[in-house]
């Protein structure tokens, strides 16, 4: 007979597990991000600026999710903000860990089923990417999680107190991200509709309050839609469903789709579709025991909360999803093809492992065995490092843009590394910028070397009339270039008929 080690004992090696195995997570982030002593990603230079904005105004600089940047502000305010936003990042990301181990644990009906899925999810090179590129989507996946939590916690014995606590929730994963709010609504609603259908309060009175309250929620996105798009999830955002799949099946279901090569990070994508296939196909064998042989029932709220992530990771593992666009909707959910497969896996555990007495052990040492076999490598492809030149060059503006000017600059990349050591205003497109305020910050791959406009910026230095462009890159000519407007008027003038088309369209990236 074998002896059941107290309670107290099984939640204490929990916890430390769960801590390690964050902390073991975060000094893998921070030796990442750490690496250089420049922001890394392609929008590295965002998130500083935006804290440096926290720091010495209280308000961002650029409209965004809030709560992100103010859950990193501490950690700037403690460092600096390029310091504190790799720490954030790397703290905030490997703090999934928790919140994974209590949705996964809920949903695989067990603590073994939860540790599943914190190894998993924590363990991701999708999650380190995401420390690295996006920090506001790892942050804000955390935030969901953790959200989630609080939801399906209030479902199974509802007080004032824990339904205050989902709904504060709710409110963060909406300010964090737009894809955390999008995924915790996927999940919560049906999962709080589903309690209170188990409890017989949606009838009557009830049930008309209820459809008032989703009235109320379509109303309160479409205000959203037109008072803040760019913050916070709105109808808005339904658009970028456009385009989602594509004609083209990538079997290997990479990240992103490059023409120099897959970036696959990791097969998490693979994993959740694998995963939640089986669990949906083990439902099925259950649901068709007689009776007597099946499984005690889970509570409503679980099998309505399981679903959507369970079509979720189908969803992201399908060949036909369209990653070819790296600013696309595609890319970024393959990149958090982490957080549903993680969760498929603790669903699968919980309708593979039903009858098994020592689920929970085995599961565990599952757990373990993936937390030490996963780790990521001390590097990731597809990060985003800035040359040290670039940087050079980019420090060597201040001071040579004229007061009351905006620079227009084609690559966002750029853009926030020059509104970092500037502090000059910037822009993607000249849209609404009158002429008289327009500079033109001109890098050599917008220029392409050897094309007409890199040779007629030599010798626009010399034309007569004309404010000569300035170079500022260290090891190029043209590497870096600031252009008054009229001077790009007048090279414009002095391109091919199809070269100065294609410049003047003013191609971004």
């Amino acid at each position: 007979m074998v002896r059941r080690l107290p309670v107290w004992a099984i939640s204490t090696a929990v916890a430390v597990g769960l801590t390690a195995l964050a902390a073991w997570s975060c000094w893998q982030r921070w030796q990442l991000v750490s690496a250089s002593p420049f922001p890394l990603g392609v929008d590295g230079y965002f998130y500083p600026i935006q804290l440096r904005a926290v720091l010495e105004h209280g308000a961002l600089a650029y409209p965004a999710s809030p709560l992100a940047f103010y859950l990193l502000a501490p950690f700037a305010a403690l460092t600096d903000p390029i310091t504190g936003a790799k720490l954030g990042a790397a703290l905030l990301g490997a703090a999934i860990a928790f919140p994974a181990y209590g949705v996964g644990a809920r949903l695989g009906g067990g603590r073994g089923a939860g540790l599943v899925a914190a190894a998993l999810a924590t363990t991701s090179v999708g999650s380190m990417y995401l420390t690295v590129e996006f920090v506001k989507n790892g942050v804000g996946l955390t935030v969901a999680l953790a959200a989630l939590w609080l939801a399906l916690r209030a479902t199974e014995q509802p007080s004032r107190a824990r339904i205050a606590a989902a709904l504060a929730g709710l409110v963060a994963a909406y300010a964090t991200h737009k894809m955390a709010a999008a995924i915790v609504g996927l999940v919560a609603i049906p999962a709080a509709l589903a309690a209170l259908a188990d409890r017989g309060l949606l009838r009557g009175r009830r049930l008309i309050y209820a459809a008032g309250a989703a009235l109320a929620g379509v109303v309160a996105l479409l205000a959203v839609s037109v008072a803040a798009p760019a913050r916070l999830l709105s109808l808005a955002d339904a658009g970028l469903l456009r385009g989602l799949f594509s004609a083209t099946p990538r079997w290997t279901a990479p990240a992103l789709a490059r023409p120099t090569g897959d970036l696959a990070l990791g097969h998490d994508a693979l994993l959740g579709l694998g995963l939640a296939l089986v669990a949906i196909a083990l439902r099925v064998r259950a649901a068709r025991r007689p009776p007597g042989e099946r499984s005690p029932a889970q509570p409503g709220a679980v099998t309505a909360a399981s679903w959507p992530l369970l079509v979720l990771a189908i969803a992201i593992g399908l060949p036909f999803l369209a990653v070819s666009d790296g600013q696309g909707l595609g890319f970024r959910l393959r990149i958090a093809a982490f957080v549903p497969a993680a969760l498929a896996a603790a669903i699968c555990a919980r309708a593979a492992l039903a009858r098994f007495a020592h689920r929970d052990a085995l599961l565990a040492a599952l757990a373990v065995v993936l937390a030490v076999a996963r780790q990521p490598d001390d590097s990731l492809e597809g990060v985003v490092i800035t040359h040290p030149a670039l940087i050079t060059a980019t420090q060597a503006l201040t001071g040579h843009v004229p007061p009351g000017v905006t620079l227009i600059v084609p690559e966002r990349h750029i853009a926030f590394m020059v509104a970092w050591y500037t502090r000059t205003p910037v822009a993607l497109q000249p849209d609404g910028i009158a002429p008289v305020q327009r500079y033109r910050l001109l890098p050599l791959h917008f220029i392409r070397a050897g094309s007409a406009l890199d040779r007629q910026l030599l010798a626009a230095r010399a034309a007569p009339g004309v404010i000569p462009p300035l170079g500022v890159h260290p090891r190029h000519a043209n590497g870096l270039v600031l252009v008054a407007e009229s001077t790009w008027t007048w090279l414009l003038a002095q391109l091919p008929p199809a070269d100065r088309a294609y410049f003047a369209a003013w191609p971004t990236i």
